[in-house]
């Protein structure tokens, strides 16, 4: 029931209006159509009708293509929130700000996919994209009114870490339209985590200061 409250707040517009690079968007549709190990710059400026040098300025190889992607997400999950609400629930507004980010990741669900497949097996891509995610990781925290910082912060993020990647797991083999299945594995996942930390993980910064 909890997936189903959260999803009526959560939709493939939820992020809209900002649309993807040119760059990044010939980059995903060649690793869709080529595999992610496969992708040249040359190809991706071929694509998206660009010189390669007016690519390369930009983008110079296909792990800064990759960064720039997470970029693209982040941006996609981060812009829409103004404020925090407090009449919305902590859990709630964290559900809402995942699955906008995994909206923003089926717009381009082929691409995408390719990515995530070939950077596992593709060390340097994947080391920055580990760095990276610690950024959106503490930020998407922070977006939904719970602390990433201090020693909590730190039990936080790695728990929150192993809740992305279920429903990416999830994701990866969700063919539906209303991504029902990411909605249904997230909301287990982040039961799951809550369950673990003694009901504390996803606490927001209220319920921390009552108690102190």
């Amino acid at each position: 029931m909890a997936a189903k409250k959260s999803a009526k707040k959560s939709s493939p517009k939820a992020g809209a209006g900002l649309p993807f690079d040119p760059i990044v968007a010939a980059g995903l549709d060649e690793a869709a159509a080529m595999g992610w190990s496969h992708v040249t710059m040359e190809a991706v400026a071929a694509r998206a009708g660009l010189g390669l040098g007016e690519v390369l300025l930009d983008v110079p190889n296909k792990t800064c293509l990759l960064l720039a992607f997470l970029k693209h997400l982040d941006a996609r999950t981060l812009g829409p929130v103004k404020r925090i609400d407090p009449a919305d629930s902590t859990r709630d507004r964290l559900f809402e700000i995942v699955m906008r980010r995994f909206d923003a990741l089926n717009e381009k669900r082929e691409g995408a996919r390719a990515v995530v497949s070939g950077v596992s097996r593709d060390p340097a891509a994947a080391l920055a994209a580990a760095c990276r995610l610690e950024r959106s990781l503490a930020a998407m925290l922070e977006a939904a009114g719970i602390s990433s910082s201090g020693l909590v912060g730190l039990v936080r993020r790695p728990g929150f870490k192993a809740v992305l990647a279920v429903t990416l797991r999830a994701w990866m083999t969700d063919d539906s339209t209303d991504l029902a299945k990411t909605m249904a594995a997230l909301d287990r996942a982040l039961n799951r985590a809550e369950k673990l930390a003694g009901l504390a993980t996803f606490r927001g910064r209220r319920s921390e200061q009552a108690e102190a």
